[in-house]
Parts: C-alpha cells; sequence; structure tokens
C-alpha cells in the first residue's frame, strides 16, 4: 500500500469536508456529494498533494465515522487518477461511497482498467461532467451507474438532445447546479431522476405560509402529554419535528394565546403556551386538512434540524463554559431556514414570533456570539473556505477546521436518527 506522508495528522486537521444534498424529484434525500478541501498551502509537489488529500479522505471516512452516518443515503466522492491507482481508494466503504470520475480525466487506458477492477471489488461509480456522447465516453458511460450532466456546461438547445442520447444508456440521469423548481421540471420531463444544486432551500412542499407537521410526531406529542411527561421529553419530541417548532414559537407569541413573552428555547415556548393550551392545539392540528410533512422526505425540515443542532454543537465546542447559549442556538439554527419555509423575509418572520433580543440579533443582523456562529454555520454549509477560516481564527488552536467535520458528522447521525424515527 502507498505509504501516508508523515504529515498527515497536521493535514486532516486542516480538512475542509463539505456537502451538497442530491434529490430526487420528489426532494426525497438519495445522496450526498462531498467536498474535501485540503485548506494547507505546504504540499512538497503534486504528487504528495494527491497521496495525501487521498489519505485525507480515507482517515475522514474512518475517524468521523462517516460511513455511519449515512446509513442508506450515499455518499458522491470524486477522485482523480493519482487516487485510483493508489491503494487509498480500497479504505473507503464499498456500501456508502460512490466513485465519481470527471468524463475528461481518464484517457489513460490503465486507469481504466483500474476502475473496472475497482468495480468487480464492489465500487459504484458516477460519471460527471458530460457535455456531448462521443465515442471515447462509452467505456466510462459503461463503468457507470449514475451519469451527472451540468446544467452550467451544457447549452439549453443541446440538453435534449443529450439527455435522449443518454436515456438509451439505462444508466440513472442526475442534473447538477439546478438553481430553480422549473429547471428541475425541465429535467424531469427530459428523464433526469437526481437533481443537485440550490433549488434544495426552495422547496415546493408547501402550501402558502404554514408548516404542517407530520402525523406520526403529533401522535408522539399528544401521547406524551396524556402521560404527563416531564419537560426535558417534551422538549426532545419538539426538537425531532422542526415544522412543529416553528408553529409552536408562532402559537406562542399570537394574540390567540395572550403572550408576548421573549421566547428563549422551546422549553421556553412550551412552558409559557401550558400543557392544556399546547393539548388543544395539537388535537386541532390533527383534524387539520391539507398535506402532511414528512420529515424523512422533506430536505427543508432535514435542514432546519441540521442547522439547529449544528449551531448547538458549535456551542459546546466554542463556548464550552456558557451551557446558557445551548437552546438559544438550537433556536437561531433551526429558525434561520423559516424564511425560505414560509416564503417571508426574516423581518416579517419576526414580527410574528417575539424571540429573546440575542437570537433576534443574530437572526436579523448576524451580530452578537450567536450571530457570528449562524454566520460560520451558514458559511460552511455554503462550502465557503475562506469565510469560515476567517470566523474560526478568533477561537485559535480549539477551533480546528476538523472540528467542523467532526460536528457535521455528529449533526448528520443525530438528523439521519429523526428521519428513522419518522419513517
Amino acid at each position: 500500500m502507498t505509504d501516508t506522508p508523515d504529515n498527515t495528522r497536521d493535514e486532516l486537521r486542516e480538512v475542509f469536508i463539505g456537502r451538497q444534498p442530491i434529490l430526487d424529484k420528489n426532494q426525497t434525500l438519495i445522496g450526498y456529494k462531498l467536498l474535501f478541501h485540503d485548506t494547507m498551502e505546504h504540499h512538497a509537489g503534486p504528487t504528495n498533494a494527491a497521496a495525501a488529500t487521498a489519505d485525507v479522505v480515507s482517515k475522514a471516512f474512518a475517524e468521523l465515522g462517516l460511513a455511519d452516518v449515512f446509513g442508506q443515503v450515499r455518499a458522491f466522492i470524486k477522485i482523480e487518477g493519482e487516487f485510483v491507482a493508489s491503494n487509498f481508494v480500497e479504505l473507503l466503504p464499498v456500501e456508502t461511497v460512490v466513485l465519481e470520475i470527471a468524463a475528461a480525466s481518464f484517457p489513460d487506458d490503465a486507469l481504466l482498467e483500474r476502475c473496472r477492477e475497482l468495480k468487480r471489488l464492489g465500487y459504484a461509480f458516477a460519471l460527471s461532467g458530460v457535455t456531448d456522447v462521443s465515442d471515447a465516453a462509452w467505456p466510462l458511460i459503461d463503468l457507470a451507474t449514475w451519469i451527472k450532466v451540468d446544467l452550467d456546461a451544457v447549452a439549453a438547445d443541446s440538453l435534449q438532445a443529450i439527455a435522449r442520447t443518454l436515456a438509451t444508456t439505462r444508466r440513472k440521469l442526475i442534473a447538477t447546479h439546478v438553481e430553480s423548481q422549473a429547471q428541475m421540471e425541465l429535467c424531469h420531463l427530459l428523464g433526469f431522476e437526481l437533481f443537485q444544486g440550490s433549488y434544495f432551500a426552495e422547496p415546493v412542499v408547501l402550501e402558502g405560509r404554514k408548516l404542517d407537521a407530520s402525523m406520526q410526531g403529533l401522535l408522539r406529542l399528544i401521547k406524551l402529554l396524556a402521560e404527563e411527561a416531564d419537560l426535558g421529553r417534551l422538549d426532545a419530541a419538539f426538537r425531532s419535528e422542526p415544522a412543529l417548532v416553528i408553529n409552536l414559537l408562532r402559537l406562542t407569541n399570537s394574540v390567540g394565546a395572550g403572550l408576548r413573552a421573549r421566547i428563549t428555547s422551546v422549553r421556553h415556548a412550551i412552558t409559557a403556551l401550558g400543557r392544556n393550551q399546547l393539548r388543544r392545539w395539537l388535537h386541532l392540528l390533527i383534524f387539520r386538512r391539507g398535506a402532511e410533512l414528512d420529515f424523512a422526505r422533506n430536505p427543508l425540515l432535514q435542514l432546519a434540524a441540521l442547522r439547529g443542532r449544528f449551531m448547538e454543537l458549535l456551542v459546546d465546542r466554542l463556548h464550552a463554559g456558557d451551557g446558557r447559549l445551548r437552546d438559544p442556538a438550537f433556536l437561531t439554527g433551526l429558525m434561520s431556514v423559516v424564511p425560505a419555509a414560509l416564503h417571508m423575509s426574516m423581518t416579517d418572520v419576526l414580527a410574528q414570533i417575539a424571540v429573546d433580543h440575542d437570537v433576534r440579533l443574530a437572526l436579523s443582523h448576524k451580530q452578537g456570539t450567536l450571530g457570528t456562529l449562524l454566520a460560520l454555520t451558514e458559511s460552511y454549509d455554503d462550502n465557503d473556505i475562506n469565510a469560515v477560516q476567517a470566523l474560526l481564527a478568533p477561537f485559535g488552536s480549539k477551533a480546528p477546521m476538523s472540528m467542523l467535520g467532526e460536528i457535521l458528522a455528529e449533526s448528520l447521525t443525530w438528523v439521519q436518527e429523526l428521519g428513522s424515527e419518522a419513517s
């Protein structure tokens, strides 16, 4: 096996792990495109850099437990020729990983044969960067299970012809850089089954300015109330239902509730509303007509839960001495997704929900401690390495880049568990 560079440990500390969701036409999460960026700049040369990066990717799976995190969804990882040729690639879990190769990167017959060997070992391949279907592309198409077409790289008038030709291969087609619902619908009509891009933040499973909760979540909470469950169990149950948390906050601050409390946490909202009022509200929701939102199939609710948990864990790492920040951090992360969910501006959202001053300042102006944590979380979601490094810099050695990968792994595990409970 290829030797591991002596400075692997240092480089692992400086690896940036990003992600982009891959969804089907129903916006069910199918997998993630994982982005591994080495932020170190002192490599001796390209060969060492390739080996070090390969080692980092492999060890990230081992040390962060990413194989367990993703569960039933796939992790798509872009690989280069030197990575394929090395034995590092065989450290990646066959059941979880999809090896993504670029159409223009494999002119070498030896590399192609190496990929075929890996396929015989059980690895699955995705082919990216397909802009036309030439004779040279067919060996790679035969190798792949998924084929990615970049909408930014293919002219609109050529897309239909490419899709028609690729449809004959019986491979699963993935449209990348999908930025709108209209693009997603067009690609679906052309035969694309999966989609990757920023349209993730513009879900269409919403009706009006409301978020309906899953029936199972409602029944679980009603059962807890009937059992006179303590506040801790109620708080935990609400955290698994982001849509209910958002509606709970709105109800708590509505005219009907007669309250204008500055809510600091989910527990605070439950206490302020009262168990009897909460029970009546939950029963009322059961009889409401309208589409139900299924957490396991709804990327927006997953993102809301992920943001909340990610910020909560950031507090544990960066402000370990201030436990009072944990609940407001979770609330801030969750509420940061509300404008997209309700198709409202944050100003309008905050006019309906009277959160406490620190949460409001974070959501409206990215100011204060929570504002910094939210800016860091959003920059990490956007895979903006420079912004992430700048925001981590004041925390010094206690905030290495690898910390974010560890928090992401833990947060994703938590969200996957929520999805399993909801299904």
